[in-house]
């Protein structure tokens, strides 16, 4: 049994369905149950503690997933990995970790989601896409800042597959923040910028 702790609020989200569809194809016979810290602030909260201690005492493996971010959001690979090695000496605890997306760069969960999406199928969607980031990023108000907000990557993802036709069995798993990775007309989990991931998950799932 391995408990993961990840980021995500819920599981009504696209962090928690990616990461639970590659174990599925790629790991199907562990047996993993998925721990929701609502941010990485909250890793060395008591509760999340008391769960990474429990797991461990009763022989449990315990793997964290985290965002490295970028130092514009004031992270990156480097400072988000010293920051948990800090944690983990400051409260005398130890398990393995990933920072997204490869564990050496900086980045989030999404970078791994855009290139697995397919692009190859839809080259069209993400062509008018990244038209209409440029164009709107060009536009300033009478100060010169920006007047529209860009959609991040995550914002660009969602539209991609918002913006897919549908069946309607599908569309409620879309709605229930399922984004359906593990159909091969929108992703494409076999690419080499997941491999990384999937090496770690094949060393420390037990």
């Amino acid at each position: 049994m391995t408990k993961i702790f990840i980021e995500a609020e819920n599981n009504k989200t696209s962090e928690y369905h990616f990461l639970r569809t590659i174990i599925n194809i790629f790991f199907p016979k562990k047996e993993v149950v998925f721990i929701f810290m609502k941010g990485i602030g909250n890793l060395y909260n008591e509760t999340i503690l008391n769960q990474i201690r429990l797991a461990q005492e009763i022989g449990e493996q315990v793997i964290v997933f985290a965002d490295a971010d970028t130092e514009d959001k004031g992270a990156g690979y480097e400072k988000r990995k010293a920051d948990i090695e800090h944690g983990m000496a400051v409260h005398n605890v130890s398990f393995q970790y990933f920072l997204y997306p490869n564990n050496q760069n900086d980045g989030d969960v999404e970078v791994l989601m855009e290139n697995a999406a397919r692009r190859d199928l839809h080259s069209i969607f993400f062509d008018c896409f990244e038209d209409y980031e440029k164009c709107i990023s060009s536009v300033r108000n009478d100060l010169g800042e920006p007047k529209y907000n860009v959609p991040n990557l995550k914002g660009k993802l969602h539209t991609y597959m918002a913006a897919q036709k549908l069946p309607r069995k599908l569309c409620n798993r879309f709605g229930s923040g399922d984004w359906l990775f593990d159909n091969k007309d929108y992703w494409n989990l076999d690419v080499e910028p997941l491999q990384s991931l999937k090496a770690f998950l094949a060393v420390n799932l037990k």
